[in-house]
């Protein structure tokens, strides 16, 4: 990707011009740039932060619980859904009969070729999810 080039002696000029206001707002001097001493004075002034002590492992435990909601969601989502694909497969069978598999076999482009491959893959993926289910057991 091409960028533009930088004017770099602005941004050093500009860096210059803030530490030297930096430097005058430290020692008490006035010889700087009146926005930036104003900043600078601003920035040295800034009030404290009442935090309390344990502030980080509060917001820590925050996001660790959002997450733990989330991914309760996203299960019973994937649940959900898994539910309904089982459903709508039964339906389709059920609606069909034994002729699923002739229609199926019309319908994709690859003919009975690409419902063989099709049943591989529906297998690789309830073979999956069954060793997944059966680790899941063990662990419990």
């Amino acid at each position: 990707m091409n960028t533009p080039p930088r004017n770099h002696e602005f941004d050093e000029r500009q860096w210059q011009a803030q530490e030297r206001a930096r430097i005058a707002a430290r020692e008490g001097h006035a010889d700087a740039d009146p926005d930036e001493l104003r900043i600078a004075r601003a920035l040295r002034r800034a009030p404290a932060m009442d935090l309390p002590a344990d502030f980080a492992a509060q917001v820590a435990a925050q996001a660790h619980s959002q997450a733990a909601v989330d991914a309760k969601f996203e299960q019973r989502l994937l649940r959900g859904l898994g539910i309904v694909l089982g459903l709508s497969a039964a339906a389709t069978v059920a609606w069909f009969g034994r002729d699923w598999v002739s229609a199926l076999s019309a319908t994709l482009p690859g003919g009975a070729d690409a419902t063989g491959w099709s049943m591989a893959a529906a297998l690789c993926l309830l073979a999956n999810w069954g060793w997944g289910a059966m680790k899941r057991l063990r662990e419990v």
